[in-house]
């Protein structure tokens, strides 16, 4: 099988990233793989060759308005007139979508759509005005595919919800090294960086709206008051830095709250918190809470993502209601009073883990709703000519 995909990911052009080596592993599922990348020109982002098999391109467009126009002009070339021997995949239900579509749909090819945010969740509909336009765009591609990827149950849910039947849904959940976070060696120790504190809380990801650390900010400055010698340790980076760091002052808690860059021994810093929170307003996964669990960390969060699915409710962690700063600040608050009972739920947690898909296994999986995208083409082309 030929894949075309579509993708806004410039990682793909750094070869050191993890989603370039992702990207290098499904290669190997399909006899060619080539990407279009949504880039502007200007940008030193050629064509690369990678290998035999995967070729990634940018639109090196002029403008961004020009994207959708680049990309299907570039995904036409490649596709030629054999567009019943390709599959066109997606790598999200919006703007890639769009292109992929029109492609797949001008060409004969196999419409493949993924899904990695969560577009059904009230908080991303009210997230940005243009949000109110994705979601019906979401919505119509999702329902026009042959075949859909997800990550989550809960997304599996919403898109079952449109209509799109569940034999042209596969769940493909974002693959966990677990074996190297549950014996990785604590090379950075936070409570010896911060001697002065008792407690340490940590939370990661990038600084921005949808994981909403200013709630956790909040919650964390009722937690203070309970327990003095905590300290929060929030690792990321993004626009809204200055913003969490001003809301940290106004709250009087500056001297309580650490602001640390991405690490590449993040293994330590889970293994050596008291407590990881996951405050955010949506997530399609939560990779972050599925790297804590497998490191032993007692986990609160809220209900996004892989809560209910993987983290549940009193059995391997605390799931809390969105946005909730009482519930969240309580939740937190009982993990540093009752370490024994915390350590039950992480222990759990821990084993819980370990029975979730390994590399090898979400490869197959996403080899899987390729063939069965395919597969689905093939019937309804089939199906046309026979009426």
């Amino acid at each position: 099988m030929n894949v075309l995909m579509f993708s806004t990911d410039r990682e793909l052009f750094n070869a050191e990233s993890p989603v370039r080596a992702r990207i290098v592993e499904q290669a190997k599922l399909a006899e060619h793989l080539k990407v279009v990348v949504f880039a502007p020109k200007g940008k030193g982002l050629p064509s690369e060759a990678v290998g035999h098999r995967l070729v990634i391109f940018a639109t090196l467009s002029f403008h961004r308005a020009l994207y959708i126009v680049d990309a299907f002009r570039i995904g036409r070339r490649l596709i030629g007139k054999k567009g019943k021997d390709w599959l066109v995949t997606a790598q999200d239900p919006f703007w890639t979508g769009v292109v992929a579509w029109l492609v797949a749909r001008t060409t004969g090819a196999a419409l493949h759509i993924q899904l990695h945010t969560d577009p059904f969740s009230p908080a991303w509909q009210s997230e940005h005005f243009s949000h109110r336009f994705l979601y019906p765009l979401a919505s119509f591609l999702l329902r026009q595919a042959d075949g859909v990827r997800v990550i989550s149950a809960r997304l599996e849910t919403g898109v079952r919800e449109l209509g799109v039947p569940l034999e042209k849904i596969t769940r493909v959940p974002i693959p966990v090294d677990v074996s190297s976070f549950r014996h990785a060696t604590v090379t950075v120790d936070l409570h010896r960086s911060y001697m002065e504190h008792s407690q340490i809380i940590l939370s990661m990801g990038r600084l921005t709206h949808e994981k909403n650390f200013s709630l956790l900010l909040r919650a964390f400055a009722r937690v203070r008051h309970v327990h003095e010698g905590a300290l929060l340790v929030l690792v990321g980076h993004g626009p809204l830095l200055d913003d969490l760091r001003f809301l940290a002052r106004s709250l009087d808690i500056e001297g309580h709250v650490r602001f640390l860059p991405w690490a590449r021994d993040v293994a330590s810093y889970y293994k050596s918190a008291d407590v990881y929170v996951q405050p955010s307003l949506y997530e399609g996964w939560g990779l972050a809470v599925v790297e804590a669990m497998a490191s032993g960390v007692p986990v609160v969060m809220t209900d996004v993502g892989c809560a209910g699915e993987v983290l549940r409710d009193r059995e391997s962690g605390l799931v809390v209601d969105i946005g909730d700063e009482g519930s969240l600040a309580e939740a937190i608050s009982w993990v540093l009073a009752h370490p024994e009972d915390a350590k039950r739920l992480s222990a759990q947690a821990t084993l819980v883990t370990e029975h979730l898909a390994t590399k090898g296994q979400s490869l197959e999986l996403y080899k899987t709703s390729w063939n069965t995208t395919y597969a689905q083409r093939k019937k309804d082309r089939a199906g046309k000519k026979g009426k």
